[in-house]
């Protein structure tokens, strides 16, 4: 099932086609971007657009439509300081929602500081593993703790979980944070009592393998 959301894709690496060819071929919206142009010649005629540009030139990236990308992926790993400048820009356009992909742990720390809701480490399985998350959760938002094994998974309800309690959405995770439409974040709950409705979000936290056991978000 398509998520509805576009996706940027910066750095057409290992690691950047991956994570393009997985969601081109589940048929969502992707741009791709590349200072080189050979990079982008396997994939240009599939992705809804693709673009030659310096990725660190803020009017490039407007230009290219890049601040009304719902999600953008970084997978600028040889050059930290252009993958820092990449981030700076795409967060002064007004892009709210940044992963990148970092080649150590400062470089990481880096990123994380500036704006990137999630850091990924260049592994093939992990672009793989990026791309069905959105595909899988298109309404989660999935972040990675402690080395892939405890998550912090934010929820935005929708018809499927409506007229649920935490504690059913929940099953075998904890509930952090519940927040009712857009009023102020509830922090540990009342799950028994606790009834969740369209546009209400819940935060749950557990290990990588509670997660995919949970019924409630597959």
């Amino acid at each position: 099932m398509k998520s509805g959301k576009t996706y940027g894709i910066i750095g057409l690496g290992k690691f950047g086609s991956v994570v393009a060819t997985e969601l081109i071929n589940a048929g969502e919206s992707v741009v791709i971007a590349d200072r080189l142009e050979e990079r982008l010649t396997q994939l240009q005629d599939r992705a809804t657009c693709a673009y030659i540009l310096d990725s660190t030139n803020t009017t490039a990236l407007k230009e290219a439509g890049f601040h009304n990308i719902d999600v953008v992926i970084v997978s600028i790993g040889e050059n930290v300081e252009k993958s820092i400048l990449t981030l700076m820009a795409l967060k002064d356009i007004g892009v709210e929602t940044v992963i990148a992909k970092a080649t150590s742990q400062i470089h990481g720390q880096i990123l994380s500081k500036l704006g990137s809701l999630k850091v990924i480490y260049p592994e093939k399985e992990s672009a793989t593993r990026l791309a069905k998350e959105f595909l899988i959760h298109p309404e989660f938002e999935v972040i990675d703790l402690s080395a892939n094994v405890l998550r912090a998974v934010k929820i935005q309800i929708t018809d499927k979980l409506a007229g649920k309690s935490l504690k059913n959405i929940a099953q075998n995770m904890r509930v952090i944070g519940f927040r009712r439409g857009t009023g102020d974040w509830d922090l540990l709950p009342e799950l028994e009592t606790t009834t969740a409705y369209m546009g209400d979000s819940i935060i749950l936290f557990g290990t990588a393998k509670e997660l995919e056991e949970n019924s409630s978000v597959k």
